[in-house]
């Protein structure tokens, strides 16, 4: 009968580790190239953290290389060769929780890694266009690796210039 109990519990424990987590946005953000001639140039700015938290990990320096690493995968990286001023990027965070593998994987619902950011692309003083990306990295949705903390940062990043550049 004790054997019974074990096997239905560790049947149930499976089943909740296997049936949970979700993501907000079930879109995947692929890079999309640009050709390198690209007439509009972008360059990054400033990058601010509005949690009113400190981090162990420099969330600012994560976002803005994420930010330049998709404005160069699409070919609209503002570099000191092109002459024209470029449009500007400014970006925030307003909610960040770095999360845990090990909570994901031992609590149901728990130990989520969340990023949500902000951004305006400008043109002088003049806001052209603005975005936001919400990213939740749980159990269920790719956050299963080493670093979802540092993986989400990728993705926000792409999704923002996306959307931003979307609409030029």
């Amino acid at each position: 009968m004790r054997k019974m109990v074990y096997l239905a519990l560790c049947c149930l424990w499976v089943g909740i580790l296997s049936g949970c987590g979700s993501k907000n946005d079930d879109v995947m953000v692929q890079p999309t190239p640009v050709p390198a001639t690209s007439a509009v140039k972008i360059r990054v700015t400033d990058v601010s953290n509005n949690t009113g938290e400190l981090f162990d990990v420099d969330v600012i320096g994560l976002l803005w290389s994420g930010l330049d690493e998709a404005l160069r995968n699409r070919g609209m990286l503002w570099t000191p060769a092109f002459p024209e001023p470029p449009l500007t990027l400014e970006a925030t965070i307003t909610k960040y929780k770095k999360g845990s593998l090990l909570t994901r994987s031992l609590v149901p619902f728990a130990g989520s890694t969340v990023l949500v950011a902000q951004c305006e692309l400008k043109d002088g003083t003049r806001v052209i266009s603005s975005a936001e990306s919400r990213e939740t990295l749980s159990m269920g949705k790719g956050g299963m690796t080493f670093g979802a903390w540092r993986k989400i940062f990728g993705t926000v990043s792409e999704d923002l210039v996306r959307q931003v550049t979307g609409k030029l």
